[in-house]
């Protein structure tokens, strides 16, 4: 397993602290916190060493940092606090060195998780409905928690469980046979609207809601003509979902649905009836343990002998542990499924299954602010469609007043609106709500992707400008404190990886790559103000050398960090 730069300086300061005070670094090592930029870059607090010792907090920090010699750290004490600072070198070169060498791998680490395997289930969209806006949760978040893992060396098995089972198709079915157009079985948009239509009349009539359940008995039971049918409109929406994910730029490893396990539901609620034990509630199965007050128990078998949501997650879990052996297994599903989950994993631990405390649902909160259409789902293909015009408008006002040069506009269009959208949502903590709001996400300015994919760009454009990346540089003339601010950021990446993964929060890497190009654009501002700051200062190719060098590693970091986020980087805006 590599250690980062900013990793192993932490653990020498541990080190030496734990040295200092006889006790084992590990206790040590999560003490160390962020110090007060004014101070440092590391910082030990000593209440809890000056109770034991029964000394003042300020007396045991001046005698530590007077007693530690950290080889490039300066180590003062500040109060209470003993503070650590990065010298400029050798910790400059470390980082853009290190940041160079990776090159677009910079912040993975493919030894952390060698040998471990995770399944991750996520997006999974209904078949006959269109992949709606409220799918960029589980869809984004999932896609960027794949890519945290792969990163991390652990192999991947990303899953779209697609909800292709259940009364929906008898819907869907019945629907068909009374509103549909059979020469456009093909039409996903056609599908979706004999949903909608069927729908409303399952709702207010009763005998057309019972053909829709006896249409999925039929399903249950394998007939060739309800199975005929229900192929080809699995077939139509998976051939619209791929389209959609193609655009996103989104592979899944494996593409199945709830229908997989059609077959294996009366050994699972066998299983079940061995341990824990089953018993009937009203005509219908249910799992027997104990349950809290008020709490509804895990239904297995409805009283029509149809299966549920649960029944047919028991069977995938063990389908899955027996097929990949996982170490972890990832449910990337709203917080309103967070008793669903909790069940079905008590269920598998009530069953004996060891590996049932190795499946974790990773929840989300909700979007506000998409109003609905017509009282229809919002479909993210037209979110995605609605935010390249908008971008367009931008990219087109850019090439008009001769600060953008590019032969293809639509193209630039695409590539800016899907991560003005993307990272719209994944700058977000995960378990938070938010609101949607279109001028914030697509404004070139703030905390937003195009600002991101801007930065980018332009640390790509100086590149240009001044010839490309440099042969060598010399580190010791990158002594500005902007130049210093920025190594700083750059030298996160790595650690915020891995966090990332363990809390499976990409947030962490949308709000370091803020700061990353926070940091950059005050470095290039800098320049704007006084000449000897420029990145491509005059009459001083040693200083150039060094500064481009700086840029180069912030372009790399900038593109491993939105690549990760699952976002484009163009290098032309």
């Amino acid at each position: 397993m590599s250690t980062s730069v900013h990793s192993r300086y932490h653990a020498a300061f541990a080190q030496a602290l734990a040295g200092a005070l006889g006790v084992p670094a590990a206790d040590i090592e999560s003490q160390i916190k962020p110090a007060d930029p004014a101070h440092g870059d590391l910082s030990f607090v000593t209440f809890a060493v000056a109770k034991a010792q029964k000394k003042a907090p300020p007396a045991i920090a001046a005698s530590l940092a007077q007693s530690l010699q950290v080889p490039g750290l300066e180590v003062k004490a500040v109060g209470p606090y003993v503070n650590a600072r990065f010298l400029p070198l050798p910790f400059t070169q470390e980082v853009i060195d290190s940041v160079r060498l990776a090159g677009a791998a910079y912040g993975s680490d493919a030894e952390a998780g060698k040998g471990k395997t995770v399944v991750i289930d996520y997006s999974s969209p209904n078949i006959a409905k269109p992949i709606g806006f409220h799918h960029i949760r589980t869809t984004f978040l999932g896609h960027c928690i794949a890519n945290l893992y792969r990163a991390l060396g652990w192999r991947v098995e990303g899953i779209n469980y697609l909800g292709d089972w259940g009364k929906q198709f008898g819907l869907v079915a019945v629907g068909f046979q009374e509103y549909g157009d059979p020469a456009r079985i093909d039409d996903m948009a056609h599908l979706v609207q004999v949903y909608v239509q069927a729908n409303k009349r399952a709702g207010e009539d009763p005998a057309f809601d019972e053909k829709a359940r006896e249409f999925f008995r039929r399903m249950e039971a394998s007939e060739p003509e309800a199975m005929k049918l229900w192929n080809q409109f699995r077939e139509t929406s998976l051939k619209g979902f791929k389209r959609i994910y193609k655009r996103m730029g989104i592979h899944f490893e494996h593409i199945e649905g709830e229908s997989r396990y059609q077959d294996r539901m009366d050994a699972v609620i066998d299983a079940i009836a061995k341990k824990p034990g089953v018993k009937e509630s009203q005509g219908a199965i249910i799992v027997d343990m104990p349950y809290a007050e008020n709490e509804p128990p895990v239904l297995l078998k409805k009283n029509d002998g149809s299966t549920l949501y649960a029944t047919r997650d028991l069977a995938a879990a063990e389908d899955r542990h027996a097929r990949f052996q996982f170490d972890k297994s990832l449910y990337v599903v709203a917080q309103d499924q967070a008793l669903h989950f909790r069940q079905v994993f008590r269920t598998l631990k009530e069953m004996g299954q060891p590996w049932a405390d190795q499946c974790i649902h990773v929840p989300f909160g909700r979007i506000h602010g998409m109003s609905t259409r017509k009282g229809q789902v919002v479909e993210l293909d037209q979110v995605l469609d609605e935010s390249k015009e908008r971008v367009r408008k931008l990219v087109d006002a850019n090439i008009a007043s001769g600060s953008l040069v590019t032969e293809d506009p639509d193209g630039l269009a695409e590539q800016i609106g899907l991560g003005a959208i993307a990272f719209g949502d994944l700058k977000h903590n995960r378990t938070s709500d938010y609101t949607f709001d279109w001028d914030e996400v697509t404004s070139p300015e703030g905390h937003t992707g195009p600002y991101l994919q801007y930065a980018h760009a332009r640390s790509a454009t100086v590149l240009r400008k001044g010839g490309g990346v440099p042969a060598g540089y010399d580190p010791a003339l990158l002594t500005l404190p902007e130049e210093q601010a920025l190594v700083r950021q750059l030298a996160r990446l790595p650690d915020t990886v891995r966090a990332a993964a363990e809390q499976y929060e990409p947030s962490l890497v949308a709000r370091l790559l803020l700061d990353v190009a926070a940091a950059y654009s005050r470095y290039y501002t800098a320049g704007n103000k006084d000449r000897e700051k420029r990145i491509l200062v005059e009459d001083n190719d040693a200083v150039r050398a060094a500064r481009l060098a700086l840029t180069d590693a912030t372009r790399i970091t900038l593109a491993a960090g939105l690549t990760l986020l699952g976002i484009p980087t163009p290098e032309n805006m």
